[in-house]
């Protein structure tokens, strides 16, 4: 088993930021930064790769100085149970979210309200807006920026605002018995992201799952007559800004399929505008299916 099983993560960080900056390798003979962390990796018996991440989201801490963060002066001060893996997320969702979803995201962390879960779900949303190609795997690869006013970021911005409300809802106010539980699940596979949906939303209680239904976000324009016809039968949530509502009501689109719930995506709120019949046609996709992304 590892030694550094039982070391304190950020420690070890604290460790390994010294020995870079103070140059400690050169004492020890090795030939460069690196050559010593392969050796250390060695000898505690973990990949370097773990030891490259705890120097990485250790400085990565250390300069992001924005809300409770400012608080952390060394990795040390990083609040107990926060984990590597949670800080490595943020600095990717950094790179490619808008400033006030990760400060929300970032305060959120330090608090201890979200836990890499979330992050990770708000990544997968993200990582849409890096060019294909682009997401900087290795030691030493530029990592990619999206910028602030990137038009592809600011929608994304706004599913990702969208879907965290939608978790947030009690499940009775969309119509469903007192006690239930709500989970969102984006697409995640290829031929899941290419359906045309945004995200899976599953209500169930301690007996059985109750419904299922896919979750289509409108960001500027009306739903187009091909993914109306592909969605027709299935239960769907339609959820876009009132004024993209109003604009396809003054134009051919006056009714939406009977089995879709509409929802305006207001300031700070979703308002239901109209729930689905409680008796609606299966899903076409597999429980199977539905499983995995339930895990992940």
């Amino acid at each position: 088993m590892s030694k550094l099983r039982n070391f304190n993560w950020r420690q070890e960080s604290v460790y390994l930021i010294d020995t870079q900056d103070k140059q400690v390798w050169r004492e020890q003979k090795a030939k460069s930064f690196s050559d010593w962390l392969k050796t250390r990796a060695e000898k505690e018996g973990v990949r370097i790769s773990v030891l490259w991440r705890y120097l990485r989201v250790g400085r990565f801490a250390v300069e992001l100085q924005t809300g409770g963060w400012e608080n952390v002066k060394t990795p040390l001060d990083i609040p107990e149970g926060i984990n590597a893996d949670s800080i490595e997320l943020l600095e990717k969702i950094n790179r490619v979210a808008t400033e006030s979803d990760f400060n929300g995201l970032a305060e959120a962390l330090y608090q201890k309200k979200i836990k890499r879960p979330q992050l990770l779900k708000t990544w997968q949303i993200y990582r849409e807006a890096i060019p294909e190609g682009q997401t900087a795997r290795g030691r030493g690869t530029q990592r990619p920026v999206v910028d602030e006013k990137n038009r592809y970021k600011q929608q994304l911005s706004f599913k990702h605002n969208v879907l965290r409300r939608l978790e947030a809802t009690d499940p009775v106010e969309l119509g469903y018995e007192s006690g239930a539980a709500l989970r969102i699940f984006n697409p995640l596979s290829e031929g899941q992201k290419n359906s045309g949906y945004d995200a899976i939303m599953v209500v169930f209680n301690e007996h059985r799952v109750i419904d299922v239904a896919v979750i289509v976000i409108q960001v500027e324009e009306a739903v187009d007559r091909e993914m109306e016809d592909h969605f027709s039968k299935e239960r769907t949530w339609l959820i876009a800004q009132e004024s993209i509502l109003a604009k396809a009501a003054k134009g051919s689109r006056n009714t939406y399929p009977d089995q879709w719930g509409i929802m305006v995506a207001a300031a700070n709120e979703l308002r239901i505008e109209r729930k689905p019949p409680q008796n609606s046609a299966p899903m076409a996709f597999s429980v199977s299916e539905l499983l995995l992304d339930f895990v992940k």
